[in-house]
């Protein structure tokens, strides 16, 4: 038994050494390139653009009535104007803009909802009624944004309707 593994040993132990050497024909290693590790102080640490922070606005109690709660909202995310829409094409509730009745008739309708470029659209029920959201904004509105802008609304609407 002994001799047996002895002789395992010497086999592994030749068949090792037979692998470590290069034959022949093959040309010498040449020593590859090791990159050096850089410090971090060294690196170019330019910081990513971040969104800039949410500020804390009280949209209902210091507003004294629905279309001032949504200008406290446009206010607060700075947006260019926001409409509520019914899914009838009206207009439910503005901030003032100009253009509220053209986007309520143009994006209430849920089979044909195209967002374009500067609006955001969102629906929402309120007391069983299907509600359009309409965003618009020179600036991006991106979807955690835009459940934000959603979570207020419906605190607007169960406040003043």
């Amino acid at each position: 038994m002994l001799i047996l593994k002895n002789r395992l040993k010497a086999r592994s132990a030749d068949e090792g050494r037979a692998r470590n050497q290069r034959l022949d024909y093959q040309p010498p290693a040449k020593p590859g390139w090791v990159p050096t590790p850089v410090p971090i102080s060294w690196k170019n640490t330019r910081q990513q653009p971040t969104a800039s922070p949410i500020p804390e606005v009280d949209l209902v109690e210091n507003c004294q009535d629905l279309q001032e709660s949504l200008l406290a909202l446009t206010g607060k995310y700075s947006l260019d104007s926001f409409t509520i829409a019914t899914s009838d094409g009206l207009v439910f509730a503005s901030s003032g803009s100009d253009t509220a009745q053209d986007d309520a008739a143009k994006y209430c309708r849920k089979y044909d909802i195209r967002e374009s470029a500067g609006v955001a659209l969102f629906s929402m029920s309120h007391k069983g009624s299907e509600l359009t959201g309409i965003i618009r904004s020179t600036g991006i509105i991106t979807g955690e944004i835009q459940k934000h802008i959603e979570s207020d609304t419906k605190d607007i609407l169960n406040r003043w309707i």
